[in-house]
Parts: structure tokens; C-alpha cells; sequence
């Protein structure tokens, strides 16, 4: 971790690259897990060119979107699965917006949405199965011995994942992933949790996007291997 970062800091979303660029390789290997329409999988691939992004999207609609928007990223691999902590198929929340009612969006979750329902307007109007896999089994499968930094946007499953992920959580060196406030999905953790999980597997926070936990439901944290 470097030395310049002694307290926890709020960070806007424009601050983490930068950020990340003062700790990161030139040529990172990145994993994105919930890549959705590949929004930030443009960013990440423009940020580190000569990296390698790995992103993984289970929902078929916007698998596809995701094909179609990252086409000329080569250095972008895409995987049509969840990261998750079981290899084989779970059932999936597919998310909707009031506003485009009959397309997917960015809130699907193998967790039972709870809580988080009376906070938005964001509906879960069927469930499918989709291919899972978990971080350890990929690596493996891939030879993948490290990962740079980990983007985890899992409504309530980055926890779930990263404690599956027996192998891989010590190769890990930086991670931004979302945190709940609330008890927005069956069987996640809290925020509480899952930062004292963390800290008793070498990651420290350094940087949040809040400033503090009750004007929100979730938010995401930035940790780095100390």
C-alpha cells in the first residue's frame, strides 16, 4: 500500500483511476464482475491499454450489449457468467426500471432482493439461471496467478465471492466493490462485516464514495493488500 495514504479518504467515482494509476502496473490484469453495458469496461480498457480486463456478465440481453459496445477493445475478454462462490447455475434476480419496463438493468442479483426494494423504483420482475463460477475455479482454468484489481459490483454477493475465493484472496492487490447499509439482500453481510473480513485477510480501506451511511443504501470502498 503506499506510504502517502494513512486515512481513509471520499473519493468521487473521477477520483479512482487516478488514484489506482499511482499503485497499478502499467499492465494490470483487472477483473470487473456485474461488467453490464461495458461503460467502465471502456474506461478500464482507455485507463490501461496494455492491460488485460476480464469482465464478467451473466444476464443474455446484456451480455450482448456488452459484446457489441467492446468490440474494438482488445484487450478486453468477456465471460457470458457470475463470478460467484459455486461453479454450476444459480437462479438470478433480473432487474428492471419502471422507466423501460421489459429490459434488463444494472441491479441483478443471485441474492434475493429485500430492503433495498422500498429504496428504489428498481423492480425484479422474473428470475432465470444463469452459469456460475467462482474466482478460484477461473484462475485456475485460466492460469492466473495474481489480479492487480478487482471490480466487484455484485448487489450484496462481493463478500459471498471473495470468501469462496480461498486461493485467489491472497493474490489480490486492490479491490473497489460495493457495500450495503441495509439488509438489501437475503443472506449478504453487513457493511460492518465485511470490512472486519477484509482487514483479517490483509486489506486495508483507503478510499469510499460516501461520507457516510445514512443517506443511501449501499456505496462502494476502495481496498488495497496491505
Amino acid at each position: 500500500m503506499p506510504l502517502f495514504i494513512q486515512n481513509t479518504m471520499i473519493i468521487s467515482k473521477k477520483d479512482l483511476f487516478p488514484l489506482l494509476k499511482t499503485v497499478l502496473p502499467e499492465n494490470p490484469l483487472i477483473i470487473e464482475a456485474g461488467a453490464f453495458n461495458g461503460k467502465d469496461t471502456l474506461l478500464l480498457s482507455k485507463q490501461w491499454p496494455n492491460g488485460v480486463i476480464h469482465s464478467f456478465e451473466p444476464v443474455p440481453e446484456i451480455f450482448t450489449l456488452l459484446e457489441k459496445n467492446t468490440q474494438n477493445c482488445p484487450n478486453v475478454h468477456l465471460y457470458p457468467t457470475a463470478l460467484s462462490d459455486r461453479n454450476g447455475f444459480q437462479e438470478f434476480y433480473v432487474s428492471e426500471h419502471p422507466k423501460k419496463p421489459g429490459q434488463p438493468c444494472q441491479a441483478g442479483t443471485v441474492k434475493k432482493p429485500l430492503e433495498r426494494l422500498a429504496w428504489s423504483p428498481i423492480s425484479y420482475p422474473k428470475t432465470i439461471m444463469v452459469p456460475t463460477i467462482t474466482l478460484d475455479t477461473w484462475a485456475q482454468q485460466n492460469n492466473v496467478d495474481s489480479i492487480d484489481f478487482a471490480w466487484l459490483d455484485l448487489q450484496g454477493n462481493e463478500l459471498t465471492l471473495l470468501q469462496a475465493s480461498n486461493h485467489m484472496i491472497q493474490r489480490i492487490s486492490a479491490l473497489f466493490m460495493e457495500v450495503n447499509f441495509i439488509n438489501a439482500y437475503e443472506g449478504q453481510t453487513s457493511y460492518a462485516q465485511t470490512v472486519i473480513w477484509l482487514e483479517s485477510h490483509g486489506f486495508k480501506v483507503i478510499a469510499q464514495d460516501f461520507a457516510e451511511t445514512s443517506t443511501w443504501f449501499f456505496g462502494n470502498i476502495l481496498v488495497f493488500k496491505v
